[in-house]
């Protein structure tokens, strides 16, 4: 990361060589440009083709513009870098967004009253899908629940996804079609819940919810219409968030979701840049796989849309016991044997392998980690992986040795966690310790990371966690242990850093003559307002290459 400079006292000095034709100026602001002096502005001016032409004193941007500018006044609202945010879920958001929507901690009374309403609506023979069950309080309340599933809907199969994304809840149908229904374990990455007679009990863990969401959505003319419209659906909702640039962490390449982004971008209706992950299947052989995606890989930098991302899970999520960690889940949990420290997708030997093997075909490495141990693992992959097809990045990071803190600046790996309220607060903490005990202190280290001088990242995680850049900066830095020192430090992680992250800050990412002015603007100046009124400010306007995206401001409006 960089060094945080001082606020300089003064205003950027004018940024511009020419006057440009029909060029927007942007007057009346407090442009805070996050440039290497971390600089201030009052103006800037935006050339036709979305590049920012001038940055600087307002009477020098305007006298640079010409006559035939056109001018916008911002009323004194504050001006940043677009929001980047390079860990969500996208095109599943949209989608998710119409599954039936369950409570997660409901009785088991109330979980089948919404599966008989699910299960209501649909052709016969189509999958009844919904989300939102936890699969903890589903098996408290039934051993067996793939029972109830087959009771209510014996002809159709049945998927619920959890509410953390690393669960779901099938009948026999579903459970069939994905090759579930044996009783031998299934293959690598998956984690198949058993009851009476070692048959799977309809709760499935990891790896296989990704196998059975493909099930349920192959890439029909159908569903890829359906994903279409729900990634312009959560385009609108992250725009709206003052964000610009994005990584889609789904990544799931069976179902066709790549083709919607490249559609969108094609027809001109994407109005985000992005990044994007294809997600590696650990039951699937790596060759087969590195032979489909490297025909699906673009990084044409020229483009809105690259798919240039392999995502790698490493372990599972701690509140599942399934996150790897070097030393045991605490006794209260009555672990079987061999289960104490956590879960991983693959053995170490094929961990490298993939990492070596992928980074050498051009993929950014992805990898998800959650336990100290998937860290490590994820760091050494990373020391083996190619330096050229970087900076690689370890996203969750809920738990890391304080030993391997200083190997994310050695070996130029991002750190990327997100830091939403719920992730921080007193309860969920509570919560860990029943898994983790005092190791709670170390929970989500961002602040120590950032001290080790590792390049430090916020993203969502969408639309598992709250998505609001404004939320996130105000609870990291009102942290009580592992938060940032200040509000500018929480504003480069979720502006440069991730254009770093992302290897297009040469573009993006600050405010600087030359790159696109990708921009969100705020009704308010956040680096002066008390840090519990950040959440409060409001976007104004989200301008991609220029273009307003999102207006709530009415400051485009012919």
């Amino acid at each position: 990361m960089k060094t945080l400079c001082a606020v300089a006292a003064g205003w950027a000095g004018l940024a511009a060589s020419a006057a440009w034709a029909e060029t927007l100026v942007l007057t009346n602001g407090a442009i805070y440009t996050v440039d290497e002096a971390r600089s201030w502005a009052e103006a800037l001016s935006i050339d036709e083709d979305g590049k920012i032409a001038a940055v600087g004193r307002e009477t020098e941007v305007l006298a640079a513009a010409g006559e035939g500018a056109e001018i916008v006044d911002l009323g004194g609202r504050m001006v940043l870098p677009g929001f980047q945010d390079i860990h969500l879920h996208a095109v599943e958001a949209g989608v998710n967004a119409v599954l039936c929507p369950f409570e997660p901690f409901d009785t088991l009374a109330g979980y089948k009253a919404t599966v008989r309403d699910c299960a209501g609506n649909g052709e016969t023979g189509a999958w009844v899908l919904g989300a939102g069950v936890n699969m903890v309080n589903l098996l408290e309340l039934h051993p067996n629940p793939v029972e109830v599933l087959d009771e209510l809907s014996p002809g159709r199969p049945v998927m619920i996804l959890d509410d953390i994304g690393h669960g779901a809840w099938a009948n026999s149908s579903a459970l069939q079609a994905a090759g579930y229904d044996k009783a031998e374990d299934a293959a690598n990455g998956n984690i198949i819940l058993r009851g009476p007679g070692g048959r799977p009990n309809g709760v499935v863990l990891e790896n296989a919810p990704h196998n059975l969401r493909t099930f349920a959505f192959p890439p029909t003319q159908d569903n890829l219409e359906f994903a279409y419209d729900s990634l312009l659906n959560a385009a609108v909702e992250l725009n709206a968030n003052g964000i610009t640039s994005v990584s889609d962490a789904g990544g799931y390449w069976p179902q066709g979701h790549h083709e919607v982004w490249d559609r969108a971008e094609e027809a001109g209706e994407l109005t985000l840049r992005a990044s994007n992950a294809f997600y590696i299947y650990p039951d699937r052989p790596l060759e087969e796989q590195l032979s489909e995606l490297k025909a699906l890989y673009h990084n044409d930098t020229d483009r809105l849309v690259r798919f240039n991302v392999a995502k790698i899970y490493v372990d599972g999520i701690l509140s599942q016991a399934t996150g790897a960690l070097l030393t045991p889940y605490e006794r209260g949990l009555d672990l079987p044997e061999g289960e104490e420290y956590g879960y991983l997708y693959f053995e170490k030997e094929a961990l490298m392998r993939a990492a070596q093997e992928l980074s050498a075909a051009g993929f950014q490495l992805h990898f998800h980690v959650t336990g100290d141990h998937g860290a490590r693992l994820a760091l050494d992959a990373i020391a083996l992986a190619a330096p050229e097809a970087g900076p690689h990045r370890l996203t969750h990071l809920y738990l890391a040795d304080p030993a391997d803190y200083p190997r994310f600046a050695e070996l130029g790996a991002i750190a990327d966690l997100q830091l939403a309220p719920s992730a921080v607060s007193k309860e969920y903490e509570a919560l860990m310790a029943e898994y983790i005990g005092d190791r709670t202190d170390l929970l989500l280290p961002a602040g120590a990371l950032l001290e080790a001088g590792t390049t430090v990242t916020l993203s969502s995680d969408w639309d598992a966690d709250e998505l609001n850049p404004l939320i996130k900066i105000e609870t990291a830095v009102s942290r009580e242990r592992n938060g940032f020192p200040d509000v500018a430090t929480a504003i480069e992680v979720m502006t440069i850093n991730p254009a770093i992250a992302l290897r297009h800050a040469d573009r993006t990412g600050s405010i600087e003559a030359g790159k696109f002015a990708d921009l969100v603007i705020l009704s308010e100046n956040i680096l002066e307002i008390p840090l519990e009124s950040i959440s409060g400010v409001s976007i104004g306007a989200t301008l991609l290459q220029g273009e307003a995206v999102f207006d709530d401001a009415g400051l485009f409006a012919e």
